[in-house]
């Protein structure tokens, strides 16, 4: 494929990101007059709800990822390029790219979420994001660098900055973090035993009075119990105002020292340039219609966490989540096979449950009118991701990593590769 040139024989859809959505939609088009040539900065798709495993040493990397040209190996005409996208131009019909000019027919914006500071005093700088695979990495080699230097403290109160650890944000990503930190209080003693571990402290602070706000009441309730059983602190109805790097300042005015503060308090749109300011919601999102066509563009259409749906003039508000994009990428594959307008599907988010894992057979679900707790909850968010993960080898060795994490009550991935010195995060 000249991806310089458009192909007079077909029509050529450029999908900007491979992610939930980007994947989801290439998956289900099946019209053979056209190709699709695929463009991420990134040349791995990475699962993102298992980050946090990466980030805390039980999943290795490439547990979490898999190459962008193996999922399409053999799907032809798929095609994929691994650029940086800068802009687009809606009147020449360009993409303009790090790898050049790229013409397309049909444009799907699927560039995802970012993570949002807020504009907080030294949060986007000294904060530890865990968006990206590399962000887990620094996170996982930073959280292991502080005990390293925690046994070099002399005094307890030395020791203190290195063992607190506080998590912004109290949804998912929040409370599975922290879980997962909790669980090093049993696997890293053998690994220094010079260390008091009843010294480490590990906190959430969110801004609202309860943490995963998305989920029933019940679930809510378990969660806050099951973090406390394994010694997670909640400091709720509070908002953090600035870090130094040392001193996390929160908004009534209590100070924490630490050294690890793990921002997952929010996510923002990751916007195209080339649009114009109408096409953008005040939060930073691509207005689209029903069908996912952005509003006043011919032939682009956007999805997942980029895109805010309107109907009727009404924003639909969907979470952020990968069942939205999933289902979205779907939608619009259905959509653009039919040449027929009027029989398009106007997308309808359809809701199988929200969960999240709060450590060794602990968890939530709320799966319809069943809420699950406990054993069963974590049974079935272990059957799920494991559904969901892409490639058969990923899968069998998340499976495995997981038994013998069971069983042996271990995380066996407790490596600094890289060391991590906390900077301006890009």
């Amino acid at each position: 494929m000249d991806i310089l040139k458009l192909n007079s024989n077909r029509k050529r859809i450029l999908i900007l990101g491979c992610g939930f959505a980007g994947l989801s939609f290439t998956k289900h088009f099946r019209d053979k007059s056209c190709e699709i040539l695929v463009i991420d900065k990134h040349n791995y798709f990475t699962f993102q709800p298992l980050l946090y495993q990466v980030a805390t040493g039980g999943l290795e990397p490439d547990s979490v990822a898999y190459p962008i040209r193996k999922l399409f190996s053999g799907i032809n005409p798929v095609s994929f390029r691994m650029a940086e996208a800068y802009s687009v131009d809606l009147e020449k019909k360009l993409l303009i790219t790090s790898i050049g000019e790229l013409p397309y027919d049909v444009l799907i914006i699927a560039t995802g979420s970012t993570t949002n500071y807020f504009n907080l005093p030294g949060i986007e700088e000294f904060a530890l994001p865990m968006k990206t695979l590399p962000q887990s990495l620094d996170l996982r080699s930073f959280i292991l660098q502080s005990f390293e230097k925690a046994l070099l403290a002399e005094s307890p109160d030395e020791k203190l900055p290195y063992l607190n650890f506080v998590i912004a944000g109290g949804g998912p990503t929040g409370i599975e973090i922290a879980g997962a930190l909790a669980e090093f209080k049993h696997v890293l003693p053998g690994d220094y035993p010079e260390l008091d571990f009843s010294l480490m402290r590990i906190a959430i602070v969110e801004a609202s009075g309860e943490i995963l706000g998305s989920m029933s009441e019940e679930s809510r309730l378990s969660a806050s119990r099951q973090l406390t059983e394994i010694g997670v602190e909640l400091i709720l109805n509070s908002k953090i105002a600035s870090y130094d790097g040392n001193v996390i300042s929160l908004v009534e005015g209590n100070k924490i020292n630490s050294k690890c503060l793990i921002w997952t308090a929010g996510v923002k749109a990751n916007p195209l340039n080339g649009l114009s300011n109408d096409a953008y919601t005040l939060a930073g999102k691509i207005k689209t219609d029903e069908f996912n066509r952005v509003i006043g563009c011919e032939d682009v259409y956007a999805l997942g966490d980029v895109c805010q749906i309107y109907r009727s003039d009404s924003e639909i508000r969907y979470p952020m989540l990968a069942p939205v994009a999933i289902q979205q990428g779907k939608n619009l594959a259905r959509n653009l096979m039919s040449n027929i307008r009027d029989e398009w599907k106007a997308f309808e988010y359809k809701d199988r449950g929200t969960m999240a894992t709060i450590g060794r057979s602990k968890a939530v679900a709320d799966l319809g009118r069943y809420k699950l707790k406990g054993f069963l909850a974590w049974l079935a968010w272990l059957f799920i991701h494991l559904i969901l993960l892409v490639g058969y080898r990923n899968r069998i060795v998340v499976l495995i990593n997981w038994m013998w994490n069971y069983f042996s009550y271990d995380r066996a991935i407790r490596l600094i590769i890289r060391p991590f010195i906390p900077k301006k995060n890009e």
